[in-house]
């Protein structure tokens, strides 16, 4: 019985080594990678391009609320937010998008 008892001990312990190496093994597989091409952080919808409109259009509001004012000086004003537009682009490497300014 003992014998028995001693046989059973040894194959559960080597069918738990062996079952604790498959799971090892299942989670050190690398994934899939994707066939799809990486998209542009350029394109209208990115967030870059997000955030450098939508800096331009709060300081053109600027701007805007600027030109009611009577003692608020002016000039420049949109000039200076699409320079600023066009450096928010060229940091995010999008200079492509950049706009002229004149």
């Amino acid at each position: 019985m003992t014998r028995i008892g001693l046989v059973l001990l040894g194959v559960i312990l080597l069918g738990s080594m062996f079952m604790g190496n498959m799971a090892l093994a299942q989670t050190t597989t690398t994934p899939f990678q994707s066939l799809s091409p990486t998209p542009s952080a350029c394109t209208s919808g990115s967030q870059s391009v997000r955030v450098c409109s939508n800096g331009l259009q709060s300081c053109n509001d600027v701007c805007a609320a600027q030109d009611l004012s009577a003692n608020q000086e002016v000039a420049g004003c949109r000039t200076a937010c699409c320079n600023r537009f066009n450096v928010c682009v060229q940091m995010r490497n999008c200079g492509a998008l950049r706009i002229d300014c004149n």
